[in-house]
């Protein structure tokens, strides 16, 4: 008999109330009835918990019944003024959720009290990690202390030390036993400062510096003084040159950033250094393709000597793709085809690689061996695989192919515990909390029930993790299921208002959030097309809300008249509005070619950003699929024909040099 968790006092969790013999007022109501009911009287409770009894608490909890989110309400009064007397129920509910989310949303407040308290006993008791570096020095520190092995220990405190930011004040007193021991050496000292200024928190470095003794002290100077500015390295007299493995370190890290800045300076500073020092081949590799990198990017005149010579050093996959660009913004096609022929295959045999040599056939009109590559690449549904079939004049093949998951499995999955939490969180519009249950669910399922679970994810209308989960389980050719018509009726009418395709209005989403309507982007961009309140404020000329940007509504009206903005600005030309859309309109004038257009392929393939480049691309290849989602479920849509296709219009397509600036 399903038994349930309920706290009856303020000692103690009692697990037996069985739970045929409660929740008698849902028992003559359906099952969405109940739920529905069952929803509403949890939400009372929550608000309910701080200033509730014990007893009287355990009693709404328990006529609750069987609903999903029990151990929500539990956790909110366990953690409702913590006390070592709780330490009974905390026991309880962490053997009963043992592995759960539940578990750590426990656990971690409970150590945090511990420690605060300094309870070393029932901290050693209950501490799990748990992913906090408090909580982690507090553990080691009451080790320590209670004499475990010096041998076990040091080694994790090192681990711990040697980080490029600084660690919470909480773990001092942890290292300063460790420190008094002897186990803070100078080579620790030198890795931390170059992780620091590598990247990190430079800050420390000043810190780091007092504990080098004074013959080293410059080393932290100099790495210091290049994070700050790279030219630095420029003055190679300042590296004096006593410890070369280190002082050899910081010019290669500085060069691999002042090759951004100043290319000359880099070019001549590398040629005085290795007059001056031996380099490792590690580094000589490393520099190289910083520069043949950089020199691509900027169109040096010196790039593809770089290009060779990085090549000739190591097998980097980023030089070999600017090697191409290079080559492709000159129409270099003989030496296209020479580059992809003689590199190596485990390279070379992707998509890109394969499409430009039959591009560079087709130019030198070897017809036959482009059309026969084209032919290879247009059985694909990618970016490629559509340009490959718009060329050959062909309709596109989208692969869909839909599984068939058997309803026991369905029924299965949707009876977990986690499943169901997830659901009611979602439900609840706790989309956090409900993604981790839903993660959580997917480490209790076999290969097939995660793809059941992709199924069901989508059923719910929770387009974003159905999407998620058919991309981790590696199935991808479930394309209507991946490809949700999520939000139709919004993104139709706003794309139609807006006068702007509706597939790309679907493409944009899909490719922005994946249709999570409450993602929010490491830019603060919102919502389903991840509109920034900057771009919001512009359009409508008033600030508008976060909250309002999570609005599905909301953010596809605003989404798609930047569009139609975007659009108005590049004269319809929708490569350049999909780039504008990632990059920003001013970034993207500045890629527009120099003296004749170019294709819109080639043009894409040479975009500086790499981000951006591989938006567009998808962009691109979600648009097509779209459009011929669209067409199927006769939906507004742009023509069906090849030559108006998606890629239809994208190998006709012509980037102009100049763009008229109304603004």
């Amino acid at each position: 008999m399903l038994k349930a968790k309920v706290l009856i006092s303020a000692i103690v969790l009692i697990f037996t109330i069985s739970l045929s013999n409660s929740a008698l007022s849902f028992e003559n109501q359906s099952f969405e009835e109940k739920l529905e009911s069952q929803r509403a009287e949890f939400l009372r409770i929550e608000k309910q918990a701080w200033y509730t009894s014990d007893e009287d608490f355990a009693e709404l909890v328990i006529n609750l019944g069987d609903y999903p989110l029990r151990p929500y309400l539990i956790e909110t009064k366990i953690l409702n003024g913590l006390t070592t007397k709780k330490a009974e129920q905390v026991s309880a509910f962490l053997s009963e959720y043992e592995g759960t989310p539940s578990e750590r949303r426990i656990l971690r407040p409970w150590l945090r009290y511990l420690a605060k308290k300094n309870r070393k006993k029932l901290f050693l008791e209950f501490y799990r990690e748990v992913g906090d570096i408090k909580l982690t020095c507090r553990f080691l520190r009451y080790q320590l202390e209670d004499g475990v092995s010096k041998e076990e220990l040091y080694p994790k405190i090192a681990d711990l030390w040697n980080v490029s930011k600084s660690q919470p004040k909480d773990c001092d007193p942890l290292f300063k036993k460790w420190k008094a021991d002897g186990q803070l050496t100078e080579d620790l000292i030198l890795q931390r400062i170059a992780k620091a200024a590598n990247g990190g928190q430079h800050t420390i470095i000043s810190y780091l510096r007092t504990l080098l003794p004074d013959e080293k002290k410059y080393l932290s100077d100099l790495w210091h003084k290049t994070r700050k500015s790279p030219r630095t390295v420029k003055r190679l007299s300042k590296f004096i040159g006593n410890y070369p493995e280190i002082e050899t370190e910081i010019i290669k890290y500085g060069l691999g950033r002042l090759i951004w800045r100043d290319k000359n300076g880099a070019i001549q500073t590398w040629q005085k250094a290795q007059k001056k020092f031996t380099f490792t081949e590690e580094q000589r590799a490393y520099v190289a393709n910083k520069f043949a990198v950089s020199l691509a990017i900027a169109k040096h005149e010196d790039a593809e000597t770089w290009l060779i010579e990085s090549e000739s050093l190591e097998l980097d996959p980023e030089v070999l793709r600017w090697h191409l660009a290079i080559l492709l913004n000159d129409k270099n096609w003989s030496s296209i085809i020479n580059l992809i022929e003689k590199a190596s295959p485990t390279l070379t045999n992707a998509n890109e690689y394969q499409y430009w040599l039959a591009r560079s056939y087709d130019a030198l009109n070897n017809k036959q061996k482009a059309q026969d590559l084209y032919q290879q690449l247009a059985g694909e549904r990618h970016y490629y695989g559509f340009l490959a079939s718009a060329r050959l004049g062909q309709s596109f093949n989208f692969q869909n192919q839909p599984l068939e998951i058997e309803s026991a499995v369905m029924h299965r999955i949707e009876q977990l515990p986690s499943a169901k939490r997830a659901y009611e969180l979602k439900e609840l519009g706790r989309f956090h909390e409900a993604r981790v249950e839903w993660r959580f669910l997917q480490s209790q399922l076999t290969e097939h029930e995660v793809l059941a679970s992709a199924v069901l994810a989508g059923q719910w209308g929770w387009h974003d993790q159905a999407i998620f989960t058919f991309a981790n389980s590696g199935y991808l050719n479930d394309v209507s299921r991946r490809f949700p018509m999520a939000y139709s009726d919004i993104l139709t009418k706003e794309a139609e208002r807006n006068k702007i395709d509706p597939e790309w209005a679907f493409a944009i989403a899909r490719r922005e959030s994946s249709f999570m309507s409450d993602a929010v982007s490491s830019a603060k961009a919102f919502g389903l097309m991840q509109v920034l309140p900057s771009t919001a404020r512009y359009l409508e000329n008033k600030r508008v809300s976060n909250r309002s940007l999570m609005n599905p509504n909301t953010n596809a009206k605003l989404g798609s008249k930047y569009l139609r903005y975007l659009m108005d600005k590049v004269d319809n030309n929708m490569v350049l509005a999909t780039a504008s859309y990632n990059a920003g309109w001013s970034r993207v004038k500045g890629w527009l070619p120099n003296s004749e257009t170019v294709g819109a392929d080639l043009w894409v393939e040479t975009i500086p950003y790499k981000e951006t480049r591989n938006y567009v691309k998808a962009v691109m290849a979600y648009k097509q699929i779209y459009q011929h989602q669209l067409s199927e479920m006769n939906l507004p849509q742009s023509p069906k024909l090849i030559e108006e296709s998606v890629f239809g219009e994208l190998v006709q397509m012509q980037i102009p040099t100049s763009i008229a600036d109304d603004t």
